[in-house]
């Protein structure tokens, strides 16, 4: 019998990790601290025959010791002893596994592999893993993983390379974005990425919005194909094929043993199934930060406000390359708009001109986002001199709040000059960009949801 039920893999009542260390740099180590530094709320055990204790937490010799069966166990041992481990596990009626170490098929080593998948198998333990760094759930306080730097939020990652979720764990904090579950998977020898996706998508009252997927290679594509069909109507998947040209495939058959398989077929699906194909972590991160936000709005009809030219050109010209469409004000519209300088033109881009203060960025916002002929409205700042951009800002806030038909996103360029004012636009989970290109990706990707949604 196949168990089903992954929860145990986010949220057990108990743990046990094998292999706790205080060792610096040892993945046992790691786990270690971070498994308390998380607060783990359930029972935590820890097994290491030579330790009593490992910061300061009580150690066990090994799985017959503990008190209790735990619901899972993270494995932080040589490969070579992992089979066995899990028979252990298997006696202490343990049927939830992650196993971070490496040394199995993605280095030629088939066998050791097989082995453990046999394992498994037949004693129904579900397993997370081999060559993974773990799962980390914000929300349980379960930071089973090599990166504990996050916080809560709506996003979760589903990665085939633990280094490159981990890279976005740190860049998810960095900018303000929270993570509910990270899941470094590894080679799959067991549960695979449907599974998850699936999970994440119907997990009862999950924080989850967007899932985010790095992928490889595929364990099993038609059932993949299945699964976000299904997902994607629940909720957006934002799915980074690695592995598409034949470097990158060759590549990933040495780093997780995944055949990348062709670029075209993996497009077509990812059309198919109703997932934003994204081809670089900017488009990832950008796509989550305007989800994030605007789930409801956003469409095919793009305002550009700004106080310089040359940005409104540039975001023109990647909106048009994106096939988002900048129509021209209606009449009424334009009478809205008659008490701005004269200077200004009433067309989309609507140039405010670069003594644009917080007032006249509030007539032009006020006016397009109730038009009703706009879905999104991409708002530029460049700061000229002393100008008040945080007061801007604020104004972005409270139009925002106003409105629940548009959407804003910010485009603040000028470095360290607009932080305070991105900073009040993030408290207040309005997206911001520093660049016309990834803005226009922001807006691109809120019209692409709202289609996929239809």
């Amino acid at each position: 019998m196949v168990i089903t039920d992954l929860r145990p893999l986010f949220n057990p009542k108990s743990l046990v990790l094998i292999g706790a260390s205080e060792r610096p740099g040892s993945i046992g180590g790691m786990l270690a601290k971070h498994l308390l530094e998380g607060g783990f709320e359930g029972e935590l055990y820890f097994t290491n025959i030579k330790r009593e204790s490992v910061f300061d937490h009580k150690c066990y010799p090994n799985l017959e010791a503990l008190p209790e069966d735990p619901e899972l166990a993270v494995l932080a041992i040589p490969a070579r002893f992992i089979p066995a481990e899990l028979e252990n596990c298997a006696k202490r009626n343990i049927h939830h596994a992650i196993v971070l170490s490496g040394g199995f098929s993605e280095v030629g080593n088939k066998e050791l592999e097989e082995e453990l998948i046999r394992v498994s198998r037949e004693h129904d333990i579900r397993v997370i893993g081999p060559n993974c760094a773990g799962i980390a759930s914000t929300h349980t306080k379960m930071i089973a993983a090599m990166e504990n730097t996050c916080i809560p939020g709506g996003l979760s990652i589903i990665s085939q390379s633990g280094a490159l979720a981990g890279s976005m764990m740190l860049r998810a904090t960095h900018e303000g974005l929270g993570i509910d579950k990270w899941i470094s998977f590894g080679n799959a020898s067991d549960v695979e990425e449907s599974e998850l996706i699936n999970y994440l998508a119907k997990e009862k009252d999950s924080p989850t919005k967007v899932i985010f997927l790095y992928l490889e290679g595929a364990t099993h594509g038609r059932k993949l194909l299945k699964v976000l069909k299904e997902v994607t109507s629940i909720k957006p998947v934002i799915f980074l094929k690695g592995g598409l040209s034949a470097t990158g495939n060759k590549a990933a058959m040495t780093h997780t043993a995944s055949l990348g398989g062709d670029p075209m077929i993996y497009k077509s699906v990812a059309k198919q199934a109703g997932t934003i194909w994204v081809e670089s972590l900017d488009e990832a991160f950008d796509t989550y930060e305007v989800l994030s936000s605007y789930l409801d709005r956003g469409g095919n009809r793009v305002a550009i406000v700004t106080n310089s030219g040359g940005p409104g050109v540039l975001t023109s010209d990647n909106l048009d390359f994106l096939g988002l469409d900048l129509p021209q004000p209606s009449d009424d519209l334009r009478e809205k708009l008659a008490n701005l300088p004269e200077a200004c033109p009433r067309e989309n881009p609507f140039d405010l001109l670069g003594d644009a203060n917080p007032e006249r960025y509030e007539l032009a916002l006020n006016a397009i986002a109730n038009s009703g002929e706009y879905d999104s409205i991409i708002t530029i700042m460049v700061p000229p001199g002393d100008a008040d951009i945080n007061g801007v800002a604020r104004v972005i806030v409270d139009i925002t709040k106003q409105n629940h038909n548009t959407a804003i996103i910010g485009c603040l360029l000028a470095g360290d000059k607009v932080m305070k004012a991105i900073e009040i636009l993030r408290e207040n989970n309005i997206p911001s960009f520093p660049t016309p290109k990834r803005v226009a990706w922001g807006a691109y990707a809120l019209k692409k949801w709202q289609e996929i949604k239809k």
